[in-house]
């Protein structure tokens, strides 16, 4: 016997011992399976939402650090700048600001202690929230959509926003017109986070 074939049945072996496994204790495979030989995901699904979410997860082992988008700010760039430029992006893409929670404010004044920033901004565009949560009830889950504004341990300032590719690719498609509106909320959000970051994005 080939050293090559030894070494499928080995792979062979560790394959079936880890399928069944997965079977007994999540009894996944045979969904998995099923997935393989009759799709029902998005075609996109894999390479835009599940396979970088493990690796990320796997490098980190931070289950939210998987499924964010986070931009550094311009160190030169001060809150109220960072602030104003959002506010020109959102008046420019006609989004609602719905609301500001300025959490390390309001902890300072519980504490009377000094917090590092913590500040999440709200968008919203109704009409289109109303299409999305009658498409899905959990959609509301993603609503508003929300920016986080942090000031990490060092001082360094950053923006985070949750992944809206695990929304719109990581299950069945979207009908095309809820797809058009999801790709549009995203790409408002990428322009109001990459502004308050600093960061030019090219003319969508």
């Amino acid at each position: 016997m080939s050293i090559i074939k030894s070494l499928l049945m080995i792979i062979g072996a560790i394959a079936t011992y880890y399928m069944v496994s997965l079977q007994v204790q999540y009894g996944v495979t045979t969904k998995v399976i099923s997935e393989m030989i009759s799709p029902t995901l998005h075609p996109d699904a894999m390479a835009k939402v599940y396979m970088p979410m493990t690796n990320i997860l796997l490098d980190t082992g931070d289950i939210t650090m998987a499924s964010i988008v986070r931009d550094k700010v311009d160190p030169e760039m001060s809150i109220e700048d960072i602030e104003e430029a959002m506010a020109e992006v959102v008046i420019e893409r006609n989004i609602k600001d719905v609301g500001q929670l300025p959490l390390s404010e309001q902890v300072e004044l519980q504490l009377d202690k000094k917090q590092r920033f913590l500040k999440i901004y709200q968008f919203c565009k109704p009409t289109t929230a109303m299409i999305m949560v009658d498409h899905s009830d959990a959609f509301s889950a993603y609503l508003p959509c929300r920016i986080a504004l942090i000031e990490d341990k060092q001082g360094q300032k950053w923006l985070y926003s949750l992944n809206m590719d695990f929304m719109i690719y990581g299950g069945a498609p979207l009908p095309p017109a809820l797809l058009e509106l999801a790709l549009e909320v995203k790409a408002t959000m990428n322009a109001i986070q990459k502004a308050g970051a600093g960061i030019e994005i090219e003319d969508e």
